[in-house]
């Protein structure tokens, strides 16, 4: 295989050992060509001489920002991520990852999800994939139900509630109705509870903000081994139709 015909990956990830882990692990594949960014402006990193990447593969924050700032269609980006919640996954996929992929999954799967990427297809683990489905086959949320789940997981009151968001308790009451009917929850606590399994709510940033002026460290080949809202009804499809190609589980 020549250099050229390689994919080339680009790691864009929080954490350091991450990060030189899966340079390592990728540069050990006869297929892969891959090289570790710098933190602080990953587009301009990715502008630089390096090769254009093929994929990029990055935690949920820079994976997010690179997406928002380069627009969906200038990188594949596939997360790699503990955080496995509903709010996550949804926001990642509507906004254009091409994958999302959790810390922990086996080399096999991170390898051949990538290589999926590269093909067109996209790139989601057995436990994504499970809220994705969740999520599909569930009534979403409104913005003013979200806020009021925010003050539910916090132990308050309706009338607590109502003084926070300036809103009149029965505004509170109708709109707790509503929360429980779409969880499917016989009481507040039991909805709490379904919010926090299934991560419905965006929780706090993964990593703290990247600090500039990090050398870039390239992984150099080893060792060569064998490979042992709007938006939604596009994702959907897109989703769907993995599914039915084999690309995703």
């Amino acid at each position: 295989m020549t250099q050229s015909s390689k994919i080339k990956i680009h790691i864009a990830h929080g954490d350091p050992l991450v990060a030189a882990g899966l340079a390592v692990s990728l540069q050990r594949q006869p297929d892969f060509e891959a090289y570790v960014l710098p933190a602080g402006n990953l587009s301009s990193a990715i502008a630089s001489d390096l090769p254009r990447p093929d994929v990029v593969v990055a935690d949920y924050d820079s994976g997010m920002r690179l997406i928002t700032s380069a627009g969906a269609k200038s990188h594949r980006v596939v997360i790699l991520t503990h955080s496995d919640g509903e709010a996550r996954i949804r926001d990642a996929l509507e906004q254009g990852a091409r994958g999302y992929l959790l810390l922990g999954c086996s080399l096999r799967d991170l390898f051949d999800g990538l290589r999926s990427v590269r093909a067109g297809g996209l790139a989601i683990g057995p436990l994504v994939a499970g809220r994705v489905a969740e999520w599909m086959t569930h009534r979403a949320l409104t913005r003013r139900e979200g806020d009021i789940l925010r003050e539910m997981m916090l132990g308050r009151s309706n009338k607590r509630i109502a003084m926070e968001l300036n809103v009149a308790i029965g505004t509170v009451k109708t709109h707790v109705k509503s929360v429980l009917d779409k969880l499917h929850a016989a009481s507040r606590t039991e909805a709490v509870a379904i919010a926090q399994r299934r991560g419905i709510l965006q929780d706090d940033r993964e990593y703290p903000p990247s600090v500039p002026g990090v050398a870039r460290i390239v992984a150099r080949p080893g060792k060569r081994e064998s490979s042992g809202d709007s938006k939604w009804p596009r994702l959907e499809h897109r989703f769907t139709d993995a599914v039915k190609s084999g690309l995703a589980p």
